[in-house]
């Protein structure tokens, strides 16, 4: 495990880059799609940033406990969108 040692921050930036994809792909999708899906992209895409943002970016101390809040909430957020998605598939 070692050799995995400081590439932590080459995950953060891969991250970001999957939620800007998400969120490029979210607002492409707009008139096409539905608004579950459309709240699961968007969800996912902010708890993305919220939780890599400050690995490559330094921030003052004052924002750390609003960004965890913002993240904790978009993650159930998306939970709830994927749980939805589902149960509109398999019940419909």
């Amino acid at each position: 495990m070692t050799r995995f040692r400081g590439h932590g921050e080459k995950a953060a930036y891969l991250f970001i880059a999957i939620g800007v994809y998400l969120l490029l792909r979210a607002v492409s999708e707009a008139r096409v799609s539905s608004l579950t899906a459309e709240l699961l992209y968007i969800s996912i895409a902010v708890s993305l940033f919220a939780s890599n943002v400050p690995r490559v970016v330094d921030l003052p101390l004052h924002l750390v406990y609003p960004l965890r809040c913002v993240e904790l909430f978009t993650f159930c957020l998306a939970v709830a969108a994927f749980l939805m998605l589902c149960a509109r598939r398999f019940l419909l």
